[in-house]
């Protein structure tokens, strides 16, 4: 869901699939308008899944198979104006460090798993009193429970390819759709 980009991969080498549609026994299911338009939907669909790696990694650069694509830099050439002055260069400066600090957020959304990276000269102060409230501790202790649940929540919704993990021996599912009855 998360990487369309990625293969579906096992190490099952029991798993295996069966093609109904190849099959021998297989009766004639498609016609020719029928084939044209199935091809036409897996080519929109390996479209859509080209676009949805692209938009999941900006990072990527752009790649084209065209030969005769090509582009011209206006700013190199010969009778280019001289645009760059030194308040230009200095707020292009500024423009890409706030750059740089979206980027940074927008990592640490996307990957609420990931460690917080703090300055080691960072310090806060305490304003709270040293002995805290019995009330207070219970409340402080239910709210950082909920703070990992839904941190936990958060990376199981951003990584669906993660596997469900428990360490109760009893728990077990049963696959209703593989059963012989």
């Amino acid at each position: 869901y998360a990487h369309p980009e990625v293969g579906v991969t096992t190490t099952d080498a029991t798993a295996f699939g069966r093609n109904y549609f190849g099959r021998p026994s297989a009766g004639e299911y498609e016609e020719e308008d029928v084939d044209a338009d199935r091809d036409d939907v897996l080519e929109d669909m390996v479209a859509l899944k080209k676009l949805a790696a692209d938009f999941a990694h900006p990072e990527r650069p752009v790649e084209t198979t065209d030969a005769a694509i090509f582009g011209r830099n206006y700013f190199n050439r010969a009778s280019a104006l001289d645009t760059e002055e030194e308040d230009i260069d200095a707020e292009r400066d500024d423009v890409l460090e706030d750059v740089l600090a979206l980027k940074k957020l927008a990592s640490d959304y996307a990957h609420p798993e990931k460690p917080v990276d703090v300055d080691p000269a960072a310090f806060g102060r305490n304003y709270f009193k040293p002995q805290e409230e019995f009330e207070d501790a219970e409340e402080r202790a239910a709210s950082l429970a909920d703070a990992k649940a839904l941190k936990k929540l958060a990376v199981d919704y951003a990584h669906p390819e993660v596997g469900v993990a428990t360490t109760d021996a009893t728990a077990f599912g049963r696959n209703y759709f593989s059963r012989p009855s």
